[in-house]
């Protein structure tokens, strides 16, 4: 997981929070994506496309106007944001500070209550989120493409190539879904970018090639190194 969209308002009063949480994030090595540019408001296609193509959003549901009650309301669009990106089954998470009212639109999602005064339990159920977050999204992984009779093949270069993979997680021996990518011609050979790779996992490809139907064992994650003799012992 490479970027979080930060939804939060352009308030004077919610300046510190927001670096607060950006630095939680940098901690994390996490890029954090905003609408700051923007300026807040209505839902724009550019906003949109921001939270799509981000890995994640985190929501800051902070007071805006007090209520009779003596609650408080939130920010409209910080709202439609969440909602966005959790009709787009995206992972999100909202904090909502103490005595904010949302109506109960949040009671069956996950959410971290923020008190401002103190903020550090807040933090740490952020920082434990987003660190599941990354775990389960996995690392990008590039792999090199044998054998050569196949990483020769012209379609690399042209991506008319399709690769399969799929993932087997060693503690629970569960394969998941085939999933498709492209490979890519690449150092005189063919590499394939494998997203969502995690510690425990073996890695299957299959490909078709036009010609020949390709598929590899079940394999784990090494890096191989050869070592050479050398004459007079060690350096």
């Amino acid at each position: 997981m490479e970027n979080v969209f930060l939804s939060f308002s352009f308030r004077d009063s919610d300046r510190e929070l927001v670096s607060e949480v950006e630095k939680l994030l940098f901690s994390h090595n996490v890029n954090v994506v905003t609408g700051r540019r923007l300026g807040g408001g209505q839902l724009t296609d550019e906003i949109r496309t921001r939270i799509d193509e981000a890995d994640a959003l985190i929501a800051l549901l902070t007071r805006r106007d007090q209520l009779a009650s003596g609650g408080w309301t939130t920010h409209d669009w910080v709202r439609d944001e969440l909602n966005f990106a959790r009709g787009a089954e995206k992972r999100a998470i909202a904090l909502i500070e103490t005595e904010v009212e949302t109506g109960g639109a949040f009671g069956d999602h996950e959410h971290i209550p923020l008190d401002r005064d103190d903020k550090l339990n807040a933090f740490l159920a952020l920082s434990e989120t987003v660190k599941i977050w990354k775990a389960e999204s996995g690392r990008l992984v590039k792999v090199k493409i044998m054998p050569k009779a196949l990483a020769e093949n012209p379609g690399h270069l042209t991506g008319q190539i399709q690769c399969q993979y799929r993932f087997m997680k060693t503690s629970t021996g569960r394969k998941t879904d085939w999933l498709t990518t492209t490979t890519e011609s690449e150092g005189g050979g063919a590499v394939v970018y494998l997203q969502g790779v995690q510690d425990d996992h073996l890695i299957q490809l299959q490909i078709d090639d036009g010609q020949t139907y390709w598929i590899s064992e079940l394999s784990p994650q090494l890096v191989e190194i050869e070592l050479n003799p050398m004459a007079g012992g060690a350096q």
